[in-house]
């Protein structure tokens, strides 16, 4: 008979076989188009989390971005976003810190959550007088609501700002833009968002879901979301919880747009006007 760990492993293993392809298709997203050679990209181990410096030729010392992926939680990584990324320091003439963080099934919550953590507080203990804003993309967004949630926990010093794009945040994936767009949405279906999402949960119940997280304060706020989207009721409903909250919340909608966009095109003009938007935003809430 099995040693009930050793089944547990099997599906684990189970499981990541059957992402394998998954993860392999999600990272070719980074062969769409090139990246900004202006950029600089050298790696550094922050608390034993792997993380990628993205250094323009011209940035403010005094602003750090700190950017977390995509990928529903499971798939994502520096291949995957790393010529987006480079244009998005490039536009905001930044540095920006991409964290890879630990990824559902073998590191479920907390998991990824701590890691975004351990990075954080080493920035702000390093930079003291940095403003750091953080940018997340689709389950990005979600782990970084999970995130101030516990840096709010912990009394830590708050990042000037946050940006979601497209972000995944209610993961029961129950409201009405999974039914209402889902013939839009070229993307993502509601079953493959439930079972990542599920991966990601794991036995952790209600406080690894980001949208069942309760606020009494939060950073200045942007939320960028297609109107193609399933997900689009993820940002209509985070904004709507935040905005009593912050009053320096704002949410825009990009007309006939998809999931995190500015992946598959950067030079379009929704895209171009996206970067523009967020530039405004982060220059805006930083002091610079």
């Amino acid at each position: 008979m099995l040693h009930p760990k050793n089944i547990y492993m099997d599906s684990i293993l189970n499981k990541v076989n059957k992402l394998d392809k998954a993860r392999e298709s999600f990272n070719s997203l980074g062969n769409i188009y090139p990246g900004d050679s202006s950029v600089g990209i050298t790696s550094e181990s922050i608390e034993g989390v792997t993380c990628y410096w993205f250094t323009p030729g011209h940035f403010d010392d005094n602003r750090i971005i700190i950017y977390l992926h995509g990928g529903s939680f499971v798939l994502g990584s520096i291949q995957s976003h790393k010529p987006m990324v480079s244009h998005f320091a490039s536009a905001f003439f930044a540095k920006i810190l991409f964290v890879d963080y630990a990824l559902a099934p073998e590191r479920p919550f907390p998991n990824g959550v701590n890691d975004v953590l351990k990075v954080y507080r080493r920035l702000i203990r390093k930079y003291p007088n940095a403003k750091i804003s953080i940018i997340g993309d689709s389950a990005g967004g979600g782990l970084c609501v999970s995130f101030i949630n516990r840096a709010i926990k912990e009394k830590l010093q708050l990042p000037a700002s946050i940006i979601f794009i497209s972000p995944f945040i209610y993961l029961q994936c129950n409201s009405e833009s999974h039914k209402t767009r889902k013939n839009r949405d070229p993307i993502l279906t509601t079953g493959m968002l439930l079972e990542y999402a599920n991966y990601y949960v794991a036995s952790n119940g209600d406080e690894a879901d980001p949208g069942e997280l309760n606020f009494t304060s939060f950073p200045p706020l942007f939320i960028l979301v297609g109107s193609n989207e399933i997900l689009f009721d993820d940002s209509v409903t985070f904004y709507g919880k935040i905005k009593p909250l912050q009053p320096d919340t704002k949410m825009k909608e990009y007309t006939n747009q998809n999931h995190v966009w500015l992946l598959a095109d950067i030079k379009s003009e929704s895209s171009k006007t996206a970067l523009a938007d967020m530039k405004e935003f982060i220059i805006k809430t930083t002091g610079h």
